[in-house]
């Protein structure tokens, strides 16, 4: 008989942060020595349904369900809603980046909170994202705060290689604020550039017509791309523009942050990850008023941003590979009984 998987992994994968969280997780355990299977979550049709945040969660938590994860020592459901229906299992674990208590709030979350209130509980440990999204997770199960790995430190890019003056990100529209994001362009943006990615052109046009939104001159569509794409522009930005009405962990931030690009940002609720490191760097830069902050991001010479990049490069310190490796091999593996 070969010798049992150490851990098989339920990846939910429906964004994707999620997905790089999930491997991630995955790359640090096989780096460890153990081994890990990845069960991927396929929606299927039934995709179709998700268009209100309870059908949402029911559709994901039972296609979280038949996702059949291999046997081995210990489950690992990658969000808080791949948990919530699952059979009862005597060694399972949960990472999530925001739980139910936070993120679905009001009637529209009524089943997923008293469905979280039963998975979580049983847990051999909680890993959650951020100790903001631990703190909030029902039950008293253990908890080992594991943040998702930001890459290197930030280049060393010349001021005039960056020739975007403000990049955003607008992958899901209403979530990111994209028509808050424009309205603040609208007034503060003349002369600058701003460019929009994660979404296609036509895609945003129609949701902000919708909305009887307009564009505002200086506004480029960057479309969908790879990460490394993605990455790649950020390097080229001198500011981050960040409106989202939630952020539940906000992986495009810190990433913006290690590539050395200003994070301009409102106080978004839910547990914003980069939020407190944002206000420590530069707290003009944060501001409800999108519009303030970005006219002080605008006004920063390339000395101020040069400061600002050394700043954050030292800040994002426990969220680096190697530092989260050794909360990894030092801290979950034991609380996943596998140390």
């Amino acid at each position: 008989m070969p010798d049992l998987t150490d851990v098989a992994l339920v990846s939910l994968g429906t964004t994707p942060g999620l997905r790089r969280a999930d491997a991630a997780f995955a790359d640090g355990l096989r780096t460890a020595g153990l081994s890990c299977a990845v069960a991927e979550v396929a929606i299927g049709a039934a995709g179709a349904l998700r268009r209100h945040p309870a059908a949402t969660d029911l559709v994901e938590a039972l296609a979280a369900r038949r996702a059949g994860p291999a046997p081995a020592r210990v489950v690992v459901y990658s969000t808080v809603t791949a948990a919530l229906l699952q059979p009862r299992r005597e060694t399972y674990a949960v990472r999530f980046d925001s739980p139910a208590a936070l993120n679905r709030p009001g009637l529209a979350g009524a089943w997923q909170r008293r469905a979280e209130r039963r998975a979580l509980p049983g847990a051999r440990c909680l890993l959650p994202w951020s100790a903001d999204a631990g703190a909030a997770a029902p039950g008293a199960a253990p908890r080992v705060v594991l943040p998702v790995p930001i890459g290197g430190r930030s280049p060393s890019v010349a001021p005039a290689a960056r020739d975007i003056d403000v990049l955003a990100y607008a992958g899901d529209p209403h979530k990111r604020g994209l028509d808050r994001l424009l309205a603040a362009w609208a007034r503060v943006g003349e002369g600058a550039r701003l460019v929009v990615g994660g979404i296609e052109p036509a895609d945003a046009l129609r949701w902000l017509e919708r909305r009887r939104v307009a564009v505002p001159d200086g506004v480029d569509w960057a479309g969908r791309m790879s990460h490394a794409e993605w990455t790649a522009t950020v390097g080229r930005a001198r500011l981050f523009a960040n409106a989202s009405r939630r952020e539940d962990y906000g992986i495009s931030q810190l990433e913006a942050l290690s590539a050395g690009a200003a994070l301009v940002t409102v106080p978004s609720e839910g547990p914003y990850e980069a939020l407190p490191i944002a206000r420590r760097l530069a707290p003009a830069l944060v501001d409800a008023d999108l519009g303030a902050a970005l006219v002080a991001g605008l006004a920063l010479a390339d000395a101020d941003l040069a400061a600002y990049r050394q700043a954050a490069a030292e800040a994002l310190g426990p969220y680096r590979p190697a530092a989260v490796q050794r909360v990894m091999e030092e801290r979950v593996i034991p609380a996943l009984g596998l140390g």
